[in-house]
């Protein structure tokens, strides 16, 4: 989005590209910095280093008021024949007074007067005015630069990155298409196009007064330009391939999710909870970034309950602490297996879903590893440090706060394993994996973080309860 952003004396120029007419062009050479135009820069130290990319470019600097053209490696300032510095050069020196006359009796002859010195150079400044940039020197008028007017033999063109917009057969300029995860749209407006980047407007591109095209938003939420050399499209943010529009959607797991959605009636923050459908609970939810991938976890220990599940869940000391800590499931009912099942084959060896919601699923070997070895300070999973997991209240005191950091905003809660006195010395979470011992699968894996001490995973009796935590699908 970087070439739409221009001065904004010149943002005329722009729109008027879209209001002019013309043949089809050739494209005489296609660059990512395009020297064509003035770009508006505000302080002279801010000015870029005059390269073979910058050659022939010109810079507008406010605090000076000047203009410069980049030729030969050296900014020069724009304005009287040779383009030369804004104090101008200095005149020529004046002739050498006569050599005096002789004097008599071999007297020294007298000194010659010396001859005047030229004048200073004039200055040379440029202000924008309406229609273009005014070159002033020595306070007269040597030039505009007049911004181009509707009926010039420009065209735009609808390439890969966007739209290519031609003057003459020279590129001057491209709007590219919004990329993954760039919070910059395009809108409609009464006097053109506004683009926006974040919560500032960067540009507008003012409609043409005699030209023959128009603007309105596309139905995926970019904005279409129909001119008579053919429809254009410029696209707002995207996300899995598909635009959308920030103002109203974002982007989760490669998918385009509403900002609000409803949750049994209720108003939720989609960037935050997302909805369980099948009773109506709405869950916090965190994406946490491990290694440059995204594990997008539940913020919350599950809390689902059905018929199904009368003997095979609890919650941790009675019914009102559901809330606070979610409930305990056995291994069968958190893989959603029939306790039934043969333990001579592994069950979870593909589908791993489980108890979880649609989306979601118990997260295996890898993933648990994943994470705790990143952000764990240690290889593996056992042994590595739990203070950022654990939550920041609930935990028992030893000889010291053991309340954690949360620093990944899990929200790891004490919600024991249903034994007396277990709630506030430890959680103990499912994983999707089953241990064989001897030609049984009898066994499964869990996470276990204390009050004090490291992270440790183990394996036991899948008749055993503890919490479940869920990572959505990727």
């Amino acid at each position: 989005m970087n070439n739409i952003i221009r001065f904004t004396g010149l943002s005329a120029v722009v729109a008027t590209l879209f209001a002019c007419s013309g043949d089809e062009v050739t494209k005489v050479y296609e660059t990512n910095n395009p020297t064509v135009g003035l770009d508006l820069i505000e302080k002279g130290a801010e000015m870029p280093e005059c390269n073979k990319d910058n050659e022939g470019k010109l810079i507008y600097v406010a605090d000076s008021a000047m203009a410069y053209f980049c030729s030969n490696k050296e900014w020069l300032s724009f304005g009287g024949e040779n383009m030369k510095g804004a104090a101008g050069e200095p005149g020529e020196k004046g002739e050498t007074g006569d050599k005096g006359e002789k004097g008599d009796k071999g007297a020294k002859g007298a000194k010659g007067d010396k001859g005047e010195d030229g004048n200073d150079g004039e200055s040379c400044s440029a202000k924008t005015v309406d229609g273009g940039v005014e070159v002033s020197c020595g306070g007269s008028v040597v030039d505009t630069l007049v911004n181009g007017s509707a009926g010039e033999s420009c065209t735009a063109k609808k390439i890969t990155a966007g739209i290519e917009v031609s003057c003459g057969g020279t590129v001057v300029d491209t709007l590219k298409n919004g990329s993954s995860g760039e919070s910059c749209s395009a809108k409609v407006i009464t006097e053109g196009v506004q683009i926006t980047c974040g919560s500032t407007i960067v540009d507008t591109l003012t409609n043409g007064t005699d030209g023959d095209c128009s603007a309105e938003n596309d139905e995926n939420g970019g904005v279409k330009f129909t001119c008579s050399n053919g429809t254009f499209v410029v696209n707002n943010v995207q996300c899995g391939g598909a635009t959308y529009d920030p103002t109203t959607s974002f982007c989760l797991a490669g998918k385009v999710v509403a900002l609000k959605g409803e949750c049994d009636g209720n108003e939720i923050d989609q960037t935050k909870q997302f909805c369980d459908t099948r009773d109506g609970q709405a869950y916090n939810y965190v994406v946490v970034n491990v290694g440059g991938e995204s594990q997008i976890w539940m913020a919350q220990n599950l809390n689902y309950y059905s018929d199904k599940l009368k003997d095979t869940s609890v919650c941790s000391n009675g019914e009102e602490t559901c809330d606070d800590y979610g409930r305990l499931y056995s291994w069968f009912a958190a893989a959603d297996v029939d306790i039934s099942a043969d333990a001579s084959q592994q069950v979870l060896n593909r589908f791993y879903q489980g108890i979880c919601p649609e989306g979601w699923h118990l997260p295996n070997y890898y993933e648990l590893e994943n994470i705790f070895y990143y952000y764990g300070l240690i290889e593996g999973i056992n042994g590595a440090s739990s203070d950022m997991f654990r939550s920041k209240t609930g935990w028992a005191e030893t000889d010291h706060d053991n309340n954690g950091t949360d620093e990944l905003g899990l929200t790891f809660v004490p919600s024991g394993n249903g034994s007396e006195g277990s709630i506030g010395q430890f959680l103990m979470m499912w994983g999707g994996s089953e241990k064989r011992e001897g030609r049984l699968y009898d066994q499964a894996y869990y996470i276990q973080i204390f009050n004090d001490g490291p992270v440790t995973y183990n394996a036991g009796p899948k008749t055993s309860i503890a919490a479940v935590r869920c990572l959505m699908d990727n």
